[in-house]
């Protein structure tokens, strides 16, 4: 695993990306966040039949009134408090 700040990750970026692409793993730190850089395929990017019948479902939950509406997160911690 490799750390290293926005400003060194972009300075190489080729040979960081080369790094990704081989498997390593690189953590890019900027101000008090860590990011992770991985690749990303095909497979990553379609959507499954599986996941459109979730989708669908979704969809059709919501149209029927089957969902909860928030106005503000107030009301979702609450919400989620009496869970």
């Amino acid at each position: 695993m490799n750390t290293m700040t926005v400003r060194d990750f972009r300075t190489n970026l080729s040979a960081n990306f080369d790094k990704v692409d081989a498997g390593e793993r690189i953590l890019v730190r900027r101000r008090n966040k860590v990011y992770t850089i991985i690749p990303v395929d095909d497979d990553d990017m379609t959507i499954t039949p599986e996941l459109q019948a979730k989708i669908d479902k979704a969809r059709q939950e919501y149209k029927e009134g089957k969902t909860q509406h928030f106005e503000s997160a107030a009301e979702v911690q609450k919400w989620m408090n009496e869970l």
